[in-house]
């Protein structure tokens, strides 16, 4: 057999061995029969938790399950701290917007005490803070319709704060120097999710209270729940899990002065005492308050107060996501059912626990095929896989194309022109070094520890991790591939002999 027919064989072999392990290797989700038996959920949850732990590299976790109002699953996983200290029932991890539902607890227990009221203007609440005057009237900036997100405030979210910047004194410096507040859609018209205007009803509770707003929440709040191991300052909770990257090594947390929008820190066992609370109010909040933070917003029925609404067969679904720098949380609950989930995580690979363990548990929930309940998640991860064949295989038609030349004596990996122009010569040259650099820059990406998607912020994020280790190695050999075509000089084929015409 020819070189180059083996060249051939090699390479189509190669091509349907890649499809194929990308193909057998595509993310698949487990779901749960909602008639099964409480143990046996707890089973299918704990082995999707210990798979996920171990294929997404995640450092430490807290999760649990509700049922018919008792908690059926509580799962304490990995490490809390550098020196592997575990995570237990009362390490605290930082949730991210669902600082929002505990704020949304906060405000209700000031309407509750008629210290507000919801359908009041905000700004007469505010003596710290004046919302700028401007195309839309002030008037309908109500307490309501900022927990709702429909009162047009400006600021979706907020950064963290690392020790090496500056940082704002509190939350009015901060409302006027991160992004100033203003109102930039009319009030009541359309939802636009807003942590300004958190920040906004976090300086009222502060302003009305006389109290800061990690005190007030734990007073009146966190202590009736039980839930010691909660709260908005760091330095109080000394259980408190240190962040991780992808690595599962130790980085800077960062700090929120936006604390009602994204700084609250909760255990794994105090979520339980919240998740419970939202049954019957925890003697915190009565029936009917609940039912005004779940009731849908004027713009949508798929968000109340900033919790989400789904409908399901048995019941109301609401619930809440987070994500600050490496922590993931969420969390849902069927306040008629007794039913209700949660997951938090201190790394940032963590959101992948939204697509496997969530969608695990909302199988049950919403009872209903775990095919169709996560269906947006196996169409992202199924695209990302059919890029990766793709990639894959272009990487060796390139590498066929550069080898079948070699061997024809088309082309030889070295430098000189060999016959050609010097013009041609820089051209491939120049494209020659742009994909070596294009290469090096994503091997540095993908693979090293000093880029930001694995350390500090979640550069793809909430991305299938699993199906990019596949499209990543193949744009890596496709970037190669081109860089050594380039490199390789084109040969000049010999043309027929000249006529001997001396002795005509």
């Amino acid at each position: 057999m020819r070189p180059l027919t083996l060249v051939r064989l090699f390479c189509g072999l190669a091509a349907l061995a890649w499809i194929y392990a990308v193909a057998t290797d595509m993310r698949v989700f487990t779901g749960i029969d909602p008639e099964a038996s409480s143990a046996k959920m707890a089973t299918q949850l704990d082995s999707v938790l210990d798979r996920a732990m171990q294929d997404y590299s995640i450092a430490g976790v807290a999760a649990g399950a509700l049922r018919d109002g008792e908690v059926i699953w509580s799962a304490r996983r990995g490490q809390a701290l550098a020196d592997g200290t575990p995570v237990t029932g009362r390490t605290a991890f930082n949730l991210g917007s669902i600082s929002k539902p505990a704020t949304v607890w906060a405000v209700l227990t000031l309407a509750r005490d008629g210290r507000i009221e919801l359908d009041a203007p905000v700004q007469p609440y505010l003596t710290r803070f004046t919302l700028p005057e401007g195309e839309f009237d002030a008037s309908g900036v109500t307490v309501r319709r900022l927990l709702q997100h429909v009162a047009g405030i400006n600021v979706h979210g907020y950064g963290g704060y690392g020790s090496h910047e500056d940082q704002p004194a509190d939350i009015v410096e901060l409302s006027q120097t991160f992004e100033p507040l203003e109102i930039i859609r009319e009030p009541g018209s359309q939802p636009r999710y807003s942590g300004g205007g958190y920040v906004l009803l976090q300086m009222m509770i502060e302003d009305v209270s006389g109290q800061g707003f990690d005190a007030y929440v734990r007073e009146h709040v966190f202590a009736p729940l039980g839930m010691d191991d909660s709260g908005f300052v760091e330095a109080d909770l000394p259980g408190r899990s240190a962040a991780f990257n992808y690595y599962r090594r130790e980085i800077e947390d960062l700090r929120d002065v936006a604390s009602a929008a994204a700084g609250v820190y909760m255990s794994g066992d105090d979520m339980e005492h919240f998740l419970l609370a939202h049954l019957d109010g925890g003697g915190v909040l009565s029936e009917a308050w609940l039912d005004q933070a779940f009731a849908p917003s004027e713009g949508s029925p798929a968000i109340g107060m900033s919790y989400t609404r789904l409908e399901t067969p048995r019941g109301l679904l609401v619930g809440h996501g987070g994500n600050n720098s490496s922590w993931n949380a969420r969390i849902y609950i069927r306040p008629e059912t007794g039913d209700g989930f949660y997951f938090m995580t201190n790394a940032t690979s963590g959101a992948q626990l939204d697509f496997d363990l969530s969608c695990t548990w909302l199988s049950a929930a919403r009872e209903m095929p775990v095919d169709d309940v996560c269906e947006e998640a196996l169409e992202l991860t199924r695209q990302i896989s059919l890029a990766a064949a793709i990639t894959g295989v272009v990487a060796i038609l390139v590498t066929y194309w550069l080898i079948a030349g070699i061997a024809a004596g088309r082309r030889k990996l070295s430098w000189p022109p060999r016959g050609r122009g010097p013009l041609r010569l820089t051209g491939r040259l120049v494209l020659s070094a742009f994909f070596t650099v294009a290469a090096a820059m994503s091997a540095w990406l993908f693979y090293t520890n000093s880029v930001m998607w694995r350390t500090e912020v979640i550069f793809i994020d909430e991305m299938p991790i699993d199906e990019f280790e596949h499209l990543l190695p193949a744009i890596l050999a496709v970037l190669t591939g081109l860089a050594l075509s380039f490199f390789s000089s084109p040969m000049r084929q010999a043309g027929p002999a000249a006529p001997d015409v001396r002795n005509r």
